[in-house]
């Protein structure tokens, strides 16, 4: 295998890892679909996909203003679909998805504020709260690669409700060329995130996950769940660090 083949080998490894989909089910169902806010125009298509073949009934727009707000405009701009500056991830989502789908406002619920994951997981629970009954299952989207960081927030701050949660992940990008634009096996995604950007949250999320006193899990900052890293997924991230350089800080 060539050295690029290799470091494919590497970063598909944490892709996979990341986007958490090995408990999803074909033609599941829930009463509500959470999308986290996040960069990728093509999570909010999924998410009325999911409402219009009947596998959910509401979908719950979260995120605010943080760093894929950026992102998820000029993503959408490259699709001809442009928005002004100072709109949230989520109501941009909502104005895309009224007009391309013409789903009914009713069947939206849009939390604007949050700007991590922890405040999408308090936010949302606040919302549904207030409006009764929680639901006995939700499903969960995001950037894949950030999903398993997503639920494993979603599942500490929610602890006691009783919610059960499903990843619902439409994709588990795969590149399939490292040059300086990424290339992946899914042509949907290439351009959706610049080669810095894409480097800042896969490798940042792998500090995040690792329960030690730099990561977000009990033994750190405490924001999450305790997630286990199987050990050939942590040897790909070492290879993977100690290959590239740059601190690759998201902005």
């Amino acid at each position: 295998m060539t050295n690029q083949g290799e470091q494919l080998k590497d970063w598909n490894c944490l892709l996979s890892f990341l986007a958490d989909a090995s408990d999803q089910r074909t033609n599941d169902s829930a009463p509500i679909v959470i999308l986290a806010g996040n960069g990728l125009p093509i999570l909010a298509d999924k998410a009325a996909e999911l409402y219009l073949q009947g596998q959910v009934q509401q979908i719950f727009l979260v995120g605010g203003i943080g760093h894929a707000t950026k992102v998820l405009r000029q993503n959408f701009a490259k699709q001809g679909v442009l928005f002004e500056d100072g709109l949230s991830e989520s109501e941009m989502c909502f104005r895309y998805l009224t007009e391309k789908y013409h789903i009914p406002t009713e069947r939206f619920i849009l939390e604007t504020t949050s700007t991590n994951s922890g405040e999408n997981a308090q936010h949302a629970l606040t919302i549904l709260q207030k409006k009764g009954a929680l639901p006995e299952r939700i499903f969960l989207m995001n950037d894949p690669t950030l999903q398993r960081r997503t639920r494993a927030t979603f599942e500490k701050v929610w602890k006691g409700t009783g919610v059960e949660w499903c990843n619902y992940v439409p994709f588990v990008p795969q590149l399939i060329e490292l040059a300086e634009e990424l290339h992946f096996s899914q042509p949907e995604l290439n351009d959706q995130w610049s080669k810095d950007y894409f480097y800042a949250l896969v490798l940042g999320e792998m500090v995040r996950l690792k329960d030690d006193e730099q990561g977000y899990g009990p033994n750190g900052k405490n924001y999450m769940n305790h997630v286990d890293i199987p050990q050939k997924v942590w040897s790909a991230y070492q290879r993977i660090r100690s290959s590239v350089s740059g601190t690759f800080l998201r902005s």
